[in-house]
């Protein structure tokens, strides 16, 4: 059944148009930034709210619908059980969230868009530049923060789109996020200071996760013009904003494309409800309630959120909105409930590529969204997921003749 909703994608003559791979890479900086662009626009005094947000993903999403899906019968009917799942939730939560659909439209969609765009150089062109976009951005923060501050508020961004409440502003922060400056010692290169780099992304965690996607990309393309700069920017990236989550994730990935790629699927399918489970377990067994901002301590409040959940929020029909932000396993199962998570799962590892060689990386990709859905909800942010999508896309769907003879 998997095979036959995964439709493998025609020949790239017959299914790539002169402008694909340009329209490609204008959707991908676009997700990439419009968060930035709206915070620009609101500091310099264009009111945003949270409607103009969801409206500038909406709108990125659908012209992104229009460039990724073909005649292929496949992705079609993906989509739609998808989000018909994602409604019927909707119905019995009696809310009118649409965050859920959403989070299914998201892969859909970009990786389609990554499928439709099997050229592995028009890839590598669209990951460098998101890297070059994100490291001059961060620089500027970093090096130039009295101007950046004139131009890009973020406090006054998230208060204005309905994410933080004033009362939540904090003097040691300032205008940055609250996670902006390390209030301990900063981890990576301490001598520059408490200050973390969130570049485009607004907030340090989404930057330093897309420094991970950046070098799993680096790492997965032996072959690449340039990939030498792209290691460089996924190291600036993860050092700019001391993102020791995303330190560690490196190491995970490429361990998972060097070797962990030899265990078969089943193990794959597996992997994220084994974590669940271990965090369910502990957050049962576990008698603290007081958790410290490291490693451990994001490990104890993940767990303590997944515990807390009642059984019509693993179902994902629990009619209460709660913040579940730094737990993605609670955040996935209020979500889309444990049988949404089983499908897409499901899809994600078992569905077959036309290039093998891109499980390598569609390995490293499952390591990345399963350890990091334990601290944060941001696998779902199209900010970084559009990315690791289209990247997924790109791979599977290019042709093998193709990968042996790129030009080193």
């Amino acid at each position: 059944m998997i095979r036959a909703l995964a439709t493998p994608a025609p020949p790239a003559a017959d299914r790539r148009a002169p402008y694909q791979g340009r329209a490609a890479f204008l959707l991908l900086i676009a997700a990439l930034v419009f968060n930035a662009a709206l915070c620009f626009l609101n500091t310099a005094g264009f009111p945003v709210s949270g409607g103009t947000v969801i409206g500038a993903e909406v709108a990125i999403i659908a012209l992104t619908l229009g460039f990724s899906l073909d005649e292929r019968p496949g992705p079609w009917l993906i989509l739609a059980g998808l989000v018909t799942y994602g409604l019927l939730l909707l119905a019995l939560r009696g809310s009118t969230d649409v965050k859920g659909v959403r989070d299914f439209l998201i892969p859909v969609v970009f990786y389609n868009l990554g499928m439709r765009s099997p050229d592995l150089r028009d890839a590598d062109r669209a990951v460098l530049a998101s890297g070059v976009v994100v490291v001059v951005m961060g620089l500027f923060e970093y090096c130039l923060f009295d101007s950046y501050q004139q131009y890009f508020n973020i406090v006054r961004y998230y208060v204005a789109r309905g994410s933080m409440s004033p009362s939540e502003i904090s003097e040691l922060t300032g205008s940055l996020f609250t996670s902006g400056i390390r209030p301990d010692s900063r981890t990576i290169l301490p001598f520059l200071g408490p200050h973390r780099v969130s570049s485009v992304f607004l907030e340090p965690v989404s930057a330093g996760n897309f420094g991970a996607v950046l070098f799993a990309w680096a790492l997965y393309r032996r072959t690449m013009r340039g990939r030498g700069w792209l290691f460089l920017c996924a190291a600036l990236t993860v050092i700019l904003a001391d993102a020791r989550f995303g330190a560690y994730v490196c190491v995970a990935i490429a361990g998972a494309m060097l070797v962990g790629y030899r265990l078969p699927r089943l193990l794959w399918f597996a992997l994220p409800f084994t974590i669940l489970l271990a965090l369910t377990v502990y957050g049962y067994e576990s008698m603290q309630v007081t958790w410290q901002n490291d490693i451990a301590g994001r490990l104890l409040w993940a767990a303590l959120l997944i515990t807390s959940l009642p059984p019509e929020g693993v179902m994902g029909i629990m009619p209460d909105k709660v913040f579940l932000s730094d737990s993605g396993y609670a955040y996935a199962l209020t979500q889309i409930g444990v049988a949404g998570a089983l499908v897409a799962w499901g899809l994600f590892v078992l569905m077959p590529a036309r290039n093998p060689d891109g499980w390598r990386l569609r390995c490293a990709m499952a390591i990345y969204l399963c350890l990091l859905l334990v601290i944060s909800d941001s696998p779902f942010s199209i900010k970084t997921a559009a990315l690791v999508w289209f990247m997924l896309g790109a791979a599977d769907g290019a042709e093998p003749e193709e990968v042996r003879r790129m030009p080193a």
